[in-house]
């Protein structure tokens, strides 16, 4: 790994580790604890890293003991480094089970309702890493509320020491496929308006299983691979494919300059392996039952 700069940020980013609390196989086929388990050891070879960042679907199942596993693995990690843990809810995850364990996803409190999102603040060697929570209980696709955005522009109103990173689950830039299309962020522009013109440096993201770097308002999108699998994203428009492979990016935020990322793949046997397919009915149904458009539930 490349040196890193005086006063930059380096970070293990991470995504959609889908665990669950009994162990059961993701789509019946992955084993999610010995993907992250590879991941965080090839992790563990980058040097200078002070923050990991999960951006969501941490859990598959939202069960506490699925929370409970992951936050045995990372602070363990994280301890060994003397890095923070930063984390942000998905789609797949629960907010009752995700703030019972992990609270806000920063080391403080959840918010006392599951009716309020799971937002969060960090300050680290005068970086700013704030966290909002994209997730629409019981639905796939994603949404900011205007009290989130709001709340956002107040904090932003004054700048960090060194800049902001902001995390969430479902990311402000196109989706690589329709079936993610269906389950996107509503409205990114509305954050785009948000964080124009302020110190946010860099967006994560993840949902897409797949690494796709972009912008929003001038500033740079970087959407984490899977670490439960990867989408497939050559194939058949209309459908859907995954296949078996574990990675994870790793985030210099630079104090001046430019953001640089690289993508680390944690290998293992049957990469490339079809983890599942979905023909275009099937992505229609799971649109039209997890998408906006679905009848509240």
């Amino acid at each position: 790994m490349y040196a890193l700069p005086a006063g930059a940020l380096r970070l293990v980013h991470l995504s959609d580790t889908h665990l669950s609390g009994d162990g059961s196989l993701h789509q019946g086929v992955v084993d999610t604890t010995a993907a992250l388990d590879r991941v965080l050891a090839e992790a563990d070879r980058v040097e200078g890293v002070r923050l990991l960042v999960g951006s969501g679907d941490l859990s598959d199942d939202g069960t506490r003991d699925s929370y409970a596993l992951l936050r045995g693995r990372l602070e363990t990690w994280a301890g060994r480094r003397d890095a923070a843990v930063v984390l942000a809810p998905g789609n797949h995850d629960v907010r009752e089970g995700f703030g019972a364990v992990l609270g806000d996803g920063h080391g403080g409190p959840a918010p006392d309702s599951v009716e309020v999102p799971i937002d969060g603040v960090t300050d680290l060697d005068g970086w700013r890493v704030v966290t909002l929570d994209s997730s629409v209980p019981r639905a796939g696709w994603g949404s900011l509320r205007p009290a989130q955005l709001a709340r956002l522009g107040e904090l932003l109103a004054t700048p960090a020491e060194r800049g902001t990173v902001l995390v969430l689950h479902h990311p402000p830039v196109p989706a690589p496929t329709t079936l993610h299309e269906s389950l996107a962020l509503q409205a990114p522009e509305a954050l785009g308006a948000v964080i124009e013109g302020t110190d946010v440096r860099v967006v994560l993201a993840g949902h897409y299983h797949h690494h796709i770097v972009g912008s929003l308002a001038g500033v740079p999108v970087l959407v984490a691979p899977g670490v439960t699998n990867e989408t497939d994203v050559a194939a058949p428009h209309g459908t859907e494919r995954a296949v078996r492979g574990s990675a994870f990016l790793v985030v210099d935020v630079l104090a001046e300059g430019p953001v640089r990322s690289t993508v680390v793949r944690a290998h293992a046997r049957g990469d490339g392996e079809e983890v599942f397919v979905l023909d275009e009915e099937a992505v229609r149904r799971i649109a039209a039952e997890a998408g906006p458009a679905a009848p509240p539930r």
